[in-house]
């Protein structure tokens, strides 16, 4: 089996959470979480694999689709939903929503900016190398973001500097999928990484065993010769996206762990379920003899009430006062003239 054993019920455990808190946000829509928000259903593989692979001190840099990426580097969920909702009580005060997540304690920084995260890795990159850290920067991307004129500029930084920084781009729209539609004069993605001598692979990204070796070997490939490398995981779009604007469960319904072993017979989603990584975890672990139905199902009403109560939570949380308007803020606070 590529993914160790032991490692099988965390990363289900981490699947789980991300896709309850991804539902959740579904379902309270956008009178409750504020300004637009983007999910991860059909990524979690990517993110779980990848962030159960890092240790504590790595600093990790997401996107506007950074929910999913924090819960699985351990930022509490209740902090999330908290941040989520603009309470207070969220990883940033409150201040960033949806899109800008925040934990200084889980070296996690979420950015809104298209292809900001791989200027701050590998800055991050650089100031390990700069102090003969042995910490590597983990950069989260989509495929877009690769037509940006900032992207290529730090892939031929990283590359001439050999910094030691991952850049995980997440291809969610790749089948099919034409870069050219995107804007970029490539034939696949990882040809632009490569032209700036990083090490660069692919991988299909609904089977998280296929994720977990390719992730594991570039993790420990820039750990050890301190040079970046790019990971390109490739998913279909999960079809509750096709409305455009803040989704909703309209077209997918929660997710039903059942139907990883006892699939309908009338399945108007059977498409989406073949490809659902989370559905492929399901299997794994029932597979692997690790859990059985019962426990995978008990797994996922813990979850579910860890998600609930994290909602109560922050609905019945104070929004940020007014009066710590420039607290927390960079530009602000005691920095502020006064």
């Amino acid at each position: 089996m590529a993914i160790p054993r032991d490692k099988l019920l965390p990363l289900l455990e981490s699947m789980l959470l991300m896709r309850r808190v991804e539902e959740m946000c579904c379902e309270l829509g956008p009178k409750e979480v504020f300004g637009n928000y983007h999910v991860y259903m059909g990524q979690e593989a990517t993110g779980a694999c990848v962030l159960s692979l890092i240790r504590p001190e790595d600093p990790v840099f997401t996107t506007h689709r950074c929910h999913a990426h924090c819960l699985a580097r351990g930022i509490p969920v209740e902090d999330v939903m908290g941040e989520l909702m603009l309470r207070e009580t969220g990883a940033s005060k409150g201040k960033g929503g949806t899109q800008h997540i925040m934990s200084l304690e889980r070296r996690t920084v979420a950015t809104s900016i298209v292809g900001g995260s791989t200027m701050m890795a590998t800055g991050a990159a650089l100031a390990a190398q700069v102090t003969d850290a042995d910490w590597i920067a983990v950069a989260f991307l989509g495929d877009r973001s690769l037509a940006e004129g900032v992207v290529p500029e730090v892939f031929n930084l990283a590359g001439l500097w050999e910094l030691p920084v991952l850049y995980v781009c997440e291809n969610n729209n790749a089948v099919p999928y034409e870069p050219r539609r995107g804007n970029l004069n490539l034939a696949a993605l990882t040809d632009l990484p490569q032209t700036y001598g990083l090490a660069a692979t692919a991988v299909d990204a609904i089977d998280p065993e296929a994720v977990y070796p390719v992730a594991a070997e570039l993790v420990e490939r820039v750990r050890r010769e301190r040079r970046p490398a790019f990971l390109e995981t490739r998913t279909p779009a999960w079809p509750g996206r096709e409305g455009g604007g803040n989704p909703t469960l309209a077209v997918t319904g929660a997710t039903d762990l059942e139907v990883a072993w006892n699939p309908p017979a009338e399945n108007p989603l059977e498409a989406w379920h073949r490809v659902d990584p989370l559905l492929r975890m399901v299997q794994l672990v029932l597979d692997a003899d690790v859990a059985s139905r019962d426990d995978v199902l008990s797994m996922d009403r813990v979850v579910q009430d860890r998600v609930a109560k994290a909602t109560a939570v922050a609905r019945n949380a104070a929004f940020p006062p007014a009066a710590d308007a420039f607290a927390h803020v960079l530009a602000g606070g005691d920095l502020w003239p006064k």
